[in-house]
């Protein structure tokens, strides 16, 4: 009998379990419906203890999350969470969101003490919604044209990008392209225009000299040979839009702050030591304009040989530079890579380039007996390398290898040999 009301006594506590656990949280969702600037979502039979949140989102998309302040612990029998498109309601604290007209919310998560009570899916009529004080217009812009302006007071010497129909949030950039290298982005400086409104048009400026007042640039040198060709717009950090340009080379290469980069190989030749110049194949190069760096590979045939890069001289224009390849110690405007001249393999052809570009090739005939007899040329089996300094070794004199002169036994020897082994001599 005990056993069996003890059985029975344990199976109303199993039975009772969920009903006790249930009491700690508890509430549904009944409605959701546009109110005054705001989504209002009606809850029902609401029990918590610590706190009560909804979760609104558009498709899988949480757009924000609705928490319940200022209200004490209990039961409730209704509720109304309002998420307001403006200010938060004082009651429903708000995570940070940018309500969008073209993105309309579409169902609401309850949550009870941390623990998921009911969901529901429901239909908003979309211009309700975007009429709806705070809500923002969906970002968006194109590329109308872009042309070479110049300064007439109002204009600046630039790439003047037309932008059309521009809407956004947080940003507006514009990156010019040479076919596939950025030369620039451009980024519209913050409180120059307002955010969320539409603007019919705003007009990009890419100045070839200094900033436009409205617009950062990205670190550029304008070369004249590379002219833009290509603009790419992006709102709130999307791509938008991209436009092909057809610039006028001239009009482009004509506006201040283009800068040339240039410079052409005159001749090689071998020259040597004088006090002035090196033991050396020195090329003479003509008209050099450079931003960052000046650079002569030096071929025989197919082979690269070395590459003489220019150091310690200040970026400019020059009429003409000589390019020292020393087949000894290297020059000290040229550094060398490492090379070792070899007696047999003539240098025939020297490549110019400039910040990077190559600019110029230029092939030659030295004399095959004059580049073997340069001091530092090494015979066709020789190890040696030239670049910062000399390796050249003097020759080794062989150690005399001793000749061992066995004597014979006395008995055997002649009487000069008898002498001759009495004085040492063998």
């Amino acid at each position: 009998m005990k056993r069996s009301l003890a059985m029975m006594l344990a199976l109303i506590m199993v039975c009772a379990l969920p009903g006790i656990a249930s009491a700690n949280g508890k509430g549904s969702i009944n409605g959701a419906c546009i109110t005054q600037n705001a989504v209002s979502i009606e809850l029902e039979d609401i029990k918590f203890e610590k706190s009560v949140k909804v979760e609104l989102f558009s498709g899988d998309t949480l757009l924000t999350t609705a928490t319940l302040q200022g209200v004490n612990p209990g039961i409730y029998g209704f509720l109304t969470c309002c998420i307001a498109t403006e200010t938060a309601d004082a009651n429903w604290a708000l995570t940070p969101w940018t309500p969008k007209d073209d993105v309309v919310p579409n169902k609401v998560v309850l949550f009870v003490d941390d623990n998921k009570m009911d969901t529901m899916e429901f239909n908003l009529d979309a211009a309700e919604w975007a009429a709806l004080p705070g809500t923002v217009l969906p970002s968006s812009g194109s590329i109308e044209s872009a042309v070479i302006t110049h300064d007439n007071g109002v204009l600046k010497n630039a790439v003047s990008v037309e932008l059309k129909d521009v809407t956004f949030a947080e940003s507006v950039a514009v990156r010019l392209y040479s076919d596939g290298t950025l030369l620039t982005t451009a980024t519209l400086k913050e409180k120059v225009l307002e955010a969320n409104k539409n603007y019919d048009y705003v007009t990009c400026c890419i100045p070839t000299v200094d900033e436009d007042e409205a617009w950062s640039l990205t670190s550029w040198i304008p070369r004249d040979k590379i002219v833009p060709n290509k603009a790419v717009l992006f709102v709130d950090g999307n791509e938008l839009d991209t436009k092909k340009l057809t610039l006028n080379a001239e009009a482009w290469a004509a506006l201040p702050g283009t800068v040339p980069y240039s410079g052409s190989i005159e001749r090689a030749d071998i020259t040597h030591a004088n006090g002035v110049l090196k033991n050396a194949v020195s090329v003479d190069l003509k008209n050099v304009n450079f931003e960052s760096s000046v650079q002569v590979q030096l071929y025989s045939g197919d082979t690269l040989l070395t590459t003489a890069t220019l150091q310690g001289v200040t970026p400019g224009s020059y009429g003409f530079l000589t390019c020292c390849i020393a087949t000894e110690t290297a020059d000290a405007n040229w550094a060398l890579t490492p090379w070792t001249p070899k007696d047999n393999i003539v240098p025939n052809k020297a490549v110019l380039f400039v910040d990077g570009h190559e600019q110029d090739t230029k092939t030659f005939t030295l004399d095959t007996d004059e580049w073997a007899n340069l001091p530092g040329t090494a015979f066709p089996s020789s190890g040696s390398t030239t670049g910062g300094e000399s390796h050249w070794h003097p020759p080794v004199t062989p150690a005399p290898v001793p000749v061992v002169v066995i004597p014979p036994k006395t008995g055997d020897m002649t009487i000069w040999q008898s002498i001759l082994h009495f004085f040492g001599v063998i």
